[in-house]
Formats: C-alpha cells, structure tokens, sequence
C-alpha cells in the first residue's frame, strides 16, 4: 500500500479540524479519517502510515475479536428473524472494513456486515503494546464505555461547537 501524503488529504467540510482520504484495501475502498485535535496532522498521518503497513495483520486481529465479543447477540438476532446460526469464522468474512479513524490516541475501525444492511461494529485498536500485539476494545455510540469514550465525545464536541 502507497504511503499517504499531506497534499492527498481532502478537508472534511462537515467536522472542523478533520481530513479524510480513500485508500484500496482487499478491492475495495477504506476512508481514512484524521481528526486532528490533540495531535498535528502530520503526527496522525506518521501512524495512519505505521498502520497501513501492518493493516492486514491488524484487520484479520480485529476481525477475530469482534465475531468473538458479538457471535451470541449476532446468533440470537438470526434466530429471530429466521436466518440460520453462523460460527466465529463465517461471522468474520462478513466483516469488511470500511473506515479507520483516527482520533486524538484513538484508533477505531469500522466494519459493515455484508447482508446487513446500516449494521457496524466499531473496535478501538491500541497500540500500546506495539502493532505485533494490539488490544481491542469494542464501543458503542449509545453508552458510555470504558477506554476513554466520554473523553472521545467531549473532544467531538468541542471540536463541533
């Protein structure tokens, strides 16, 4: 995968502070999102390159760990609507990644569910522990979630208002 540049950013309009550009990944397209609050965007565009580099491995760890955190509530959901149970493995290759944000020392990826439509599940990556041994937590935008999510709102909305 190319390295990103400063002059490939285009500004997001909509978010004060944030830049954003499409990259190709398995055939399809990822938006990249830097929000620099905390951070220059030169900073956030350093890692932004660190992690597309090791973006397979990433993905793949992320993958595994969501169908293992939501496997339960994703089975019980198929059952209701008379759909048939999926195991951990076939619950990843339903999972495409379609942004990766990057948010003060937030990491976060987003993932559509191929044939559910307007479902995604987000996972913070850290770091921390270098990108051969990341960390996941998963968060939602409908409660507060440890892992500095008042602080990931509270930055959002400062930046918006």
């Amino acid at each position: 995968m190319k390295s990103l540049h400063l002059n490939d950013l285009k500004k997001n309009e909509a978010v004060p502070d944030s830049y954003e550009i499409a990259v190709a990944y398995k055939g399809r397209k990822v938006e990249i999102i830097l929000d620099n609050y905390a951070y220059t965007l030169q900073q956030l565009l350093e890692t932004a390159n660190n992690v597309l580099v090791c973006l397979p491995t990433l993905d793949e760890k992320a993958k595994k760990y969501l169908a293992h955190q939501n496997i339960d509530c994703f089975n019980e959901c198929n059952e209701k609507n008379g759909r048939p149970e999926a195991t951990e493995e076939c619950f990843e290759r339903m999972m495409t990644l379609s942004a990766i944000q990057f948010f003060d020392e937030s990491i976060d990826f987003y993932y559509n569910i191929s044939g559910y439509n307007n479902h995604q599940l987000i996972v913070e990556v850290s770091l921390i522990h270098g990108y051969q041994h990341p960390e996941f937590q998963q968060w939602y935008l409908d409660a507060p979630y440890k892992s500095k999510f008042l602080e990931k709102l509270t930055s959002f909305f400062k930046k918006m208002f």
